[in-house]
């Protein structure tokens, strides 16, 4: 008696017996998923108002909470008042160092914006100021401190260039 190609028996006195096969129970899962979770995903996704990409950022800048301006001036001031220590050697308080975290952490909930560029060079300023911030916090090293000092320098570079990248989209 040979096995057929669905696993019957050539030998028609014997039953038809199923069989599990393995690794098709959850395949519908995945493809009933896979496009649930684009569903989900597109919903998630921000729509912006304008119909060019220069409303699109005007309008997203404007509508933030706070906005653009009001987050960089905050960091900004945040990242001088830390230089500004006057310790020897510079140690800030760690509630300054606290508060730059904070104030980042509540720009970067206004991420994305419409314009790629411009949410990649804020993504990555608020990182570099939130690793600036935690560094300076828990700074017990000479070595924390100086790269403390490095990523504030740093996110102060980028956030121009954010600022620069604003102006560029939304210019006349």
């Amino acid at each position: 008696m040979r096995a057929g190609r669905l696993g019957r028996t050539t030998d028609p006195g014997r039953r038809h017996r199923p069989f599990a096969r393995r690794g098709r129970g959850p395949a519908w899962v995945v493809r009933a998923t896979i496009p649930g979770l684009g569903l989900v995903l597109a919903a998630c996704g921000h729509s912006f108002s304008g119909t060019t990409l220069s409303e699109q950022v005007t309008n997203w800048e404007t509508s933030s909470s706070p906005t653009l301006s009001a987050s960089v001036s905050d960091i900004q001031g945040d990242i001088r008042r830390i230089d500004a220590s006057k310790s020897d050697p510079p140690k800030p308080l760690p509630a300054e160092c606290e508060v730059l975290v904070t104030d980042v952490l509540t720009a970067n909930q206004n991420l994305p914006t419409p314009d790629q560029t411009l949410t990649d060079l804020l993504a990555k300023a608020y990182a570099d100021g939130g690793d600036a911030g935690h560094d300076c916090d828990s700074g017990a090293s000479v070595r924390q401190l100086a790269r403390s000092a490095t990523e504030r320098a740093t996110t102060r570079r980028d956030l121009i260039k954010a600022l620069a990248r604003v102006d560029q989209v939304t210019a006349p």
